[in-house]
């Protein structure tokens, strides 16, 4: 397998220069310019960091069980075509070579406690962990984003002695609590049904200023900083203010007429599965999700298979497809609950915080 991998990986670094990239990235940013070339040194690109993730991924689960933390849902995934182009067209001046998140790994974990815990324990220097923190993290817990988000993030330059050749790779690494992620799950998943991506500053005033709201509320519950704005409310005060907006904007009668049943689930998948193709699509209305197992053997395939499948739907806004690795089907579910449009925690915890 691994012959098999450095072949491909080989011949990546080949087609893959740093300015070939960068030249690729530039030529993206251009809607008029053919983009054909740049697709495939993009995907090429992209494909490099899975080994990488792969083996941070591995190490993160064992620290994660030596710190003996609890209901810990590790996930990884190689960020889609359409979201790398988007951001070299919106971010003045991003750089294909330089961006950071291209290989992420997201953990979610029970508590901030937890989530400080593992960044610490992360940052402690030793010789089973050598990959470089890009210091300072983007600690978005204690400063949140303006738009309510809260996580921290933390690059890595991935360093390895068996794979020189790979050293200097970034990967983004995601800390949240359970909460956080409810909150990140329930803001894309609305953004599917008003057909605004929200994260990216799309879509209505209304409902960003519910987000922020439940934001601040969660952030309350957590014992962690507010978005300044809200920091002159009293906790009833936003109470009422996301109640009046909720009822208003009926979210969540939204979100709970969007939960995707069983029966729309189309999957082959086992417990073997090490790599899931998740396809996100609506047909007469109907919100289906289809799950195409891989094995670490397959990887190649599956990377193939997650291009052709980016390329045939990137002009359908009825559809989205990502390439991750979690485990169980079960695990899939809590990791990535915005492609199975499932929002029950975010309206549990809200519900409760607004009685």
């Amino acid at each position: 397998i691994f012959k098999l991998g450095a072949n491909m990986t080989q011949h990546a670094l080949e087609v893959t220069t740093k300015s070939s990239v960068r030249k690729a990235g530039d030529k993206l940013k251009d809607p008029s310019l053919d983009h054909t070339e740049a697709l495939e040194v993009l995907s090429t690109w992209r494909a490099l960091h899975s080994y990488p993730i792969n083996t941070f991924q591995a190490t993160l689960r064992r620290k994660v069980e030596a710190l003996g933390l609890k209901k810990a849902i590790i996930a990884q995934r190689l960020k889609r075509l359409p979201s790398i182009i988007s951001k070299l067209q919106r971010i003045n001046g991003m750089k294909l070579d330089r961006m950071q998140d291209i290989g992420g790994v997201r953990i979610v974990l029970s508590s901030t406690k937890d989530v400080y815990a593992l960044y610490e324990n992360l940052l402690q220097s030793n010789r089973r962990f050598e990959h470089e923190p890009q210091l300072p993290p983007k600690d978005y817990i204690q400063q949140p984003k303006s738009d309510g988000y809260r996580c921290l993030h933390q690059v890595f330059k991935y360093k390895s002695r068996t794979h020189p050749e790979l050293n200097g790779l970034c990967i983004e690494l995601q800390i949240r609590t359970h909460l956080q992620h409810a909150w990140a799950t329930a803001v894309e998943t609305l953004g599917i049904v008003e057909k605004s991506s929200f994260k990216t500053g799309e879509g209505s005033e209304d409902f960003k200023t519910f987000f922020k709201l439940t934001s601040a509320l969660f952030s309350i519950k957590e014992g962690t900083p507010i978005l300044d704005e809200y920091s002159h409310y009293s906790l009833d005060e936003l109470k009422e203010e996301a109640r009046l907006l909720e009822q208003k904007l009926q979210v969540f009668i939204k979100l709970r007429g969007l939960s995707i049943t069983n029966r729309h689930i189309e999957s082959a998948t086992s417990e073997s599965a090490d790599y899931h193709l998740i396809e996100l699509s609506r047909v007469d209305d109907i919100w289906r999700v289809s799950l195409t197992p891989f094995t670490k053997a397959q990887l190649d395939f599956a990377e193939q298979m997650y291009e052709l499948r980016e390329q045939k739907t990137k002009n359908d806004p009825n559809s989205d497809v990502v390439l991750v690795s979690v485990g169980s089907l079960k695990q899939l579910k809590k990791a990535y609950p915005n492609y199975f449009l499932d929002t029950e925690e975010f309206i549990k915890q809200l519900s409760i915080m607004l009685k």
